[in-house]
């Protein structure tokens, strides 16, 4: 009777991963619908950036169809008690947990640190930025309306145009980087420090995706729990 009950509550168990992962995967494709910033990046043609800003809705999509995937594998291994399927079910959502701990422990790390491992990506977007952004209007559009829509300024703020074609043809830095004012002098960009578009996306993006990753981390230890102490129950049966 005791390894009875334990198999329902462990296929209940299962059964609420199941429908958690597709909750997941529902708010993961309706966070992605409403979202418009990844693409200003793929314009770019700047892989790297792309990644990390469109990394949290993905993040979220994948780990949803997985969990309830592994759910339906964790439900059919318990009513089959097939030991083999709780195996491949602990396998593998084992090596989704190290990964989110990997990433986790990347958002736990200093900007600083993070900025720098980002180093080559600033050294192709903020020279583009400075030779382009004044005689290429399809880079000026797109550099626009990113930093219209995050709230930010250049790549790590002002000082990014200050040797642009752009400020040495105008003596003037784009509007976005003092915020709603007019004009815009260097100043004026001084005075309201206007945030990175890179320090935007790492003070507000990644925290946001760590926050997702660690309560589903929750779920993914108990699921491990379970798991095991469900295997170890089908070896004496």
């Amino acid at each position: 009777m005791k390894v009875t009950g334990c198999l329902k509550l462990a296929y209940r168990f299962y059964g609420f991963l199941t429908l958690s992962g597709g909750a997941t995967v529902g708010l993961g494709v309706w966070s992605q619908m409403k979202s418009e910033t990844p693409d200003l990046f793929k314009k770019l043609d700047v892989a790297p950036l792309t990644t990390i800003m469109s990394m949290g809705d993905p993040m979220l999509i994948a780990l949803g169809c997985v969990h309830a995937l592994m759910g339906v594998v964790g439900c059919l291994g318990t009513l089959k008690k097939k030991r083999w399927m709780l195996l491949v079910f602990f396998v593998i959502v084992l090596i989704i947990f190290i990964l989110q701990v990997t990433m986790a422990v990347f958002i736990l790390l200093p900007n600083s640190v993070k900025e720098k491992s980002l180093s080559g990506l600033e050294s192709k977007l903020v020279p583009s930025l400075q030779e382009n952004y004044h005689k290429n209007t399809s880079i000026a559009r797109i550099w626009n309306e990113t930093m219209t829509k995050l709230k930010c300024c250049g790549y790590k703020g002002y000082d990014d145009f200050t040797n642009s074609t752009f400020v040495k043809t105008k003596s003037l830095y784009p509007t976005q980087c003092c915020g709603q004012d007019s004009t815009c002098g260097k100043d004026e960009a001084t005075k309201e420090k206007v945030r990175g578009c890179i320090h935007v996306l790492l003070n507000v993006n990644l925290p946001i995706s760590g926050a997702l990753s660690f309560l589903i981390g929750i779920l993914e230890i108990v699921a491990l729990v379970v798991s095991l102490k469900v295997y170890n129950y089908l070896g004496h049966i």
